[in-house]
């Protein structure tokens, strides 16, 4: 026990359109930002590694270690760099973290986690044990025994399974539970006073509209109308919205864990409300769904790996954004522009909307009330 622990943070991927770019950059600003805060948290080694060039250069000059690899044509496998990482540099207890995981956490918040891991062995902690992209554990030579993950979100379930640590659950806070996956995330720490500083001067920059983000805002403290989420959601988020929104709630729950559990890559989803929608037509489907709520929130995954839809990376971001005329794929472009069609505010996105992101609206919504009620 006592042993330091050490960040690495990931953050690189091809970049195929304007709108990948622009989340890039924004990305770019969240790994400064965390690495600031990570510092005021007490970590004295912090490794960045990125496939970016002005990522590295930028970091640089903030006195960390930089693992610099330009993008190749292979596929990243996130299990094997890390274990590089960990046993090239002799690491002996470590906190992982995407580029873009939990943007609005705090200092303390990482000075806690660094704590929690200096004083306990064999054990892992993580953001969310069945969908992570924020893991400790103790030690790291752990990962050396267990079955390498392509990507992150398995890595607790793994180090517990067959590295035989012990899961020690990290608080429910909004700084651990969102992230910046998609556009529609985006639009909503954009609507967040949280953001860090360098994070907040991207966002400027990147000029997102929110109009669709603010009207959800708004059912959400409507006494009278009805909110649908759609998606990955857990009880604690259903009860939090249960507490916190003055709308009524229907939750759609299902496939959660789709990507840990490697259920797309199998072609093993299975939707209750894909189906739904394949049957009534996408128009139809919409046109119902404006007669029964005055907004909805969808974590439109889970339909497009249930019509085993191959979607490019810019096409599910321009379908986030509405940008129908940038889609390529016939399906999503006709199932994007009923969306947006819709007599009620539609957001779409991924598994961090309907999780962290719900809650980071809910959260800014009160902070709006509080200045209002304090001017």
């Amino acid at each position: 026990m006592g042993s330091s622990v050490t960040l690495v943070i990931f953050e690189g991927g091809m970049i195929e359109s304007e709108l990948e770019e622009l989340m890039r950059q924004v990305r770019k600003a969240i790994v400064i930002d965390q690495i600031l805060k990570a510092k005021a948290g007490g970590f004295e080694q912090i490794i960045v590694v990125t496939s970016y060039t002005d990522l590295a250069e930028a970091v640089a000059k903030l006195e960390v270690d930089v693992d610099y690899r330009p993008q190749v044509t292979e596929e990243f496998h996130f299990g094997e760099q890390l274990l590089r990482i960990v046993t090239q540099r002799k690491i002996a207890k470590v906190l992982y973290m995407g580029g873009a995981a939990a943007p609005l956490i705090s200092a303390q918040e990482l000075r806690y986690i660094r704590t929690l891991l200096e004083n306990h062995d064999q054990v892992v902690t993580a953001n969310n044990y069945f969908s992570a992209d924020l893991v400790g554990f103790a030690p790291a030579s752990a990962l050396a025994g267990v079955t390498l993950p392509e990507i992150d979100n398995s890595l607790p379930q793994l180090l517990v399974h067959e590295g035989n640590l012990k899961f020690i659950p990290l608080q429910r806070s909004l700084g651990l539970h969102f992230d910046l996956d998609t556009p529609a995330d985006l639009v909503i720490l954009a609507n967040h006073p949280g953001a860090g500083f360098h994070t907040k001067e991207a966002i400027a920059k990147a000029d997102i509209d929110t109009r669709q983000c603010e009207r959800i805002k708004k059912v959400m403290q409507d006494f009278q109308a009805d909110l649908v989420v759609y998606g990955r959601v857990n009880s604690a988020l259903f009860q939090l919205l249960d507490q916190l929104t003055h709308c009524r709630i229907r939750l759609y729950s299902e496939e959660r864990g789709l990507k840990a559990l490697g259920r797309d890559v199998r072609g093993e989803v299975r939707s209750l409300l894909g189906e739904m929608i394949a049957v009534c037509g996408y128009e139809e489907f919409f046109r119902f769904l404006s007669r029964i709520c005055q907004g909805a929130v969808i974590d439109s995954r889970i339909l497009f790996a249930h019509w085993q839809w191959d979607l490019s990376q810019s096409d599910r971001f321009y379908s986030d954004l509405g940008f129908i005329d940038r889609i390529i794929h016939p399906g999503l472009r006709e199932f994007t522009a009923a969306a947006y069609s819709a007599s009620v505010p539609v957001m779409l996105g991924g598994h961090s909307l309907v999780t962290g992101g719900l809650w980071a609206l809910l959260d800014a919504s009160y902070a709006e009330r509080q200045n209002a009620a304090s001017v």
